[in-house]
C-alpha cells in the first residue's frame, strides 16, 4: 500500500487534541520530546512523545474518535515502535476540553490502568526500535529538504507505507522513499519494489527519489577496525544520534 485516505478530523476533535497536547506538556515538567504533534494523515496515534527512556503513543478519545474503532491499528503500530499505548479520554466542559481522568489522564490501552510516564522513566539502556530509527531518518531528510527551500506537505513514519515524504518545488510534486540503517552498515538498499512504487505515484508526483540514512550513536568512536570486530555503540533511546545523509538519489 502506498497511499492512505483518511477523513479530516472535525473542528471539535482538533480542539480536544490541542487541549490534550497542552495538558501533556504541562505534566511533563519540561521532559516531553514530541514525535507526533500534528494530525497529518496517515494517523495511527494522535500524539506521541519520548520522556527519558520511555516512548508513549496516545489515542485521544473525543468527538468522532472512539478508541474501539481505531484500536487494532493503534496497538499494532505502538507495539512495532516499542511504545507504551495509552488512551487519553477527553470531555468538553462548557466550551473547553479537559481529560476525564485525574493527573496525566492517561489509561493503558490494554490494561485500563492509569499511566504516569514520569514514574516509568529509568536509567535502563533501551535500543531504539526500527520504527524510531525510521522516524529519525525521515526527520533528517525533511530537515535537509526544508533547508533547501522545498515545501514538504506530507510525511509519515510508517514502516509499511511508501513513499515517506511528499514535497513541492516550482509547482511540481515529488516523492521520497526513505530507508535507515544502523552503523556500522553504510548504506540502505533501494527497495526491490521501487518500480511498483513509481507506478503507484506516477499520477500524483512528477518523479521520485530514494534517501539512505545511516544512524549511529553520537558517542561512537567511529573506529573502522573496532566496528569490523563488532565493537560499536548501539543507538539508545534518549541518547544522542548521529545521522549520515548524503542526499537524494533519483529513481
Amino acid at each position: 500500500m502506498y497511499r492512505i485516505s483518511q477523513q479530516e478530523p472535525s473542528p471539535g476533535f482538533k480542539k480536544a487534541w490541542q487541549a490534550a497536547g497542552r495538558h501533556i506538556q504541562q505534566y511533563g515538567q519540561g521532559g516531553v520530546h514530541w514525535i507526533r504533534a500534528n494530525l497529518n494523515p496517515p494517523l495511527a496515534e494522535h500524539l506521541s512523545f519520548r520522556i527519558g527512556n520511555q516512548l508513549l503513543f496516545i489515542f485521544v478519545e473525543a468527538e468522532e474518535y472512539a478508541f474501539n474503532s481505531g484500536k487494532d491499528l493503534f496497538l499494532k503500530v505502538a507495539k512495532e515502535a516499542g511504545a507504551i499505548p495509552c488512551v487519553l479520554p477527553m470531555a468538553e466542559h462548557l466550551t473547553e476540553y479537559s481529560p476525564i481522568e485525574s493527573g496525566w489522564g492517561l489509561l493503558h490501552a490494554e490494561t485500563g490502568k492509569n499511566v504516569n510516564p514520569l514514574a516509568l522513566v529509568s536509567t535502563d539502556l533501551i535500543e531504539v526500535s526500527n520504527w524510531e530509527l525510521h522516524d529519525f531518518a525521515i526527520q533528517t531528510v525533511k530537515s535537509n529538504l526544508e533547508q533547501e527551500g522545498k515545501n514538504i506537505f506530507s510525511a509519515h513514519s510508517s514502516l509499511h507505507i511508501d513513499p515517506s515524504i511528499w514535497f513541492e518545488e516550482s509547482g511540481k510534486v515529488y516523492w521520497v522513499v526513505v530507508r535507515a540503517v544502523r552503523y556500522p552498515e553504510r548504506d540502505a538498499n533501494i527497495p526491490t519494489n521501487i518500480n511498483a512504487i513509481k507506478k503507484s505515484c506516477a499520477q500524483v508526483g512528477k518523479s521520485g527519489y530514494f534517501a539512505s540514512v545511516t544512524i549511529a550513536n553520537a558517542d561512537d568512536p567511529f573506529d573502522p577496525e573496532a566496528s569490523e570486530n563488532g565493537n560499536f555503540l548501539p543507538v539508545y533511546r534518549g541518547h544522542g544520534m548521529y545521522p549520515h545523509f548524503s542526499g537524494l538519489t533519483a529513481v
